[in-house]
């Protein structure tokens, strides 16, 4: 439906990879066989945001795949991240830094591939190729899947995403977005997302009902993609109507600082909507509000005219290995007070 065209502009970026085939493989419907590895799982591809939390999607599966990793040594049932990965797909930074990083915790990190079943290699040029509703049901069923391990402690399941799956976090706050997928009271322990992007958030007018994850962003304080500021301004909002919300702002960093090859690079065909005005979508009550000021707008129309011109091409993304571990540093230590962990 038109209302829901803008959904699909939540911007998120990152170095664009090619993604693998869909292969026939055995689909898991859940793991207590204990499988590690590459895992095929049913997922489904809603249009966008509106037609998600309102259950209005085709309910025909989709076969995606995440792959499962876990630390070397397993006492007892232990904790799981799922990780969601920007515009460009999943990356090697992935598994670097952050499966790396939680495995050395005693944390299972399963990495989803969005992309590769849908037959997509990036969407940092052309967002419009798949709606960033589908990454959160994405990772919703990842969560549904991996409660399913004996391995794992259903109530230690978290999410980092970045970019593209950095919103995934933001999303995964509400608990509209959770009970668009999730049926009884399963659900994210912790949510951390790296710079997502705000130009366009997902909230409601009153404040809504949250799932009860507390959230950390990791922003670049010269992230030209997704600006910092943005966030900055919605995490305000959040904290106001009584979001668990711990917030950093690496200094000197860009979008995708926490890659661990140091590079720096310029995209001149990527798009962002970093200068658009910021706007509340208010998907279960169909409103829409200027975030600054909280006035409504008269119609989706008046919106959809006011955005009109602003997405803009160009943007810059490069690493801060300084600031990347720093950032590794703080993920750590939120994960360690929000899931009880032992330092």
């Amino acid at each position: 439906m038109k209302k829901c065209l803008l959904y699909l502009l939540i911007v998120s970026f990152s170095a664009a990879l090619t993604a693998p085939s869909v292969q026939a493989q055995q689909v898991y419907t859940d793991l207590s066989s204990q499988p590690t590895g590459r895992i095929y799982f049913n997922s489904i591809t809603p249009q966008n945001k509106w037609e998600l939390i309102h259950r209005k999607y085709d309910k025909k599966p989709i076969v995606i795949w995440g792959t499962l990793y876990m630390p070397e040594k397993i006492q007892g049932k232990i904790p799981a991240m799922v990780i969601s990965h920007g515009s460009a797909g999943v990356q090697q930074k992935d598994i670097d830094r952050w499966v790396r990083a939680f495995n050395e915790m005693g944390i299972a990190a399963f990495i989803v591939d969005s992309f590769g079943g849908r037959g997509i290699a990036s969407t940092m040029d052309d967002q419009f190729q798949l709606s960033p509703a589908a990454n959160d049901a994405d990772a919703l069923f990842a969560l549904k899947l991996l409660s399913t391990d004996p391995r794992i402690d259903p109530k230690k399941i978290g999410q980092i995403g970045f970019s593209r799956g950095g919103n995934v976090a933001m999303d995964m706050v509400l608990e509209s977005f959770r009970k668009s997928v999730i049926d009884d009271d399963l659900r994210f322990a912790a949510l951390v997302g790296f710079y997502p992007g705000c130009p366009q958030v997902w909230w409601e007018v009153p404040p809504p009902p949250l799932a009860g994850a507390p959230l950390m962003l990791a922003l670049g304080e010269k992230d030209d993609y997704t600006p910092a500021k943005l966030c900055l301004n919605f995490a305000e909002i959040m904290k106001r109507d009584g979001q668990a919300l711990e917030v950093h702002v690496y200094p000197g960093a860009y979008h995708d600082f926490d890659n661990t090859r140091q590079y720096f690079k310029y995209f001149p065909s990527a798009t962002t909507a970093g200068k658009c005005p910021q706007v509340i979508l208010d998907i279960q009550h169909v409103a829409y509000y200027h975030l600054l000021t909280g006035e409504k707008y008269p119609s989706f129309e008046a919106m959809e005219t006011e955005y009109k011109g602003c997405i803009t091409r160009g943007v810059s993304t490069g690493a801060n290995i300084a600031q990347g571990d720093k950032s590794e540093a703080d993920v750590k230590a939120f994960l360690t007070k929000t899931m009880a962990l032992q330092p």
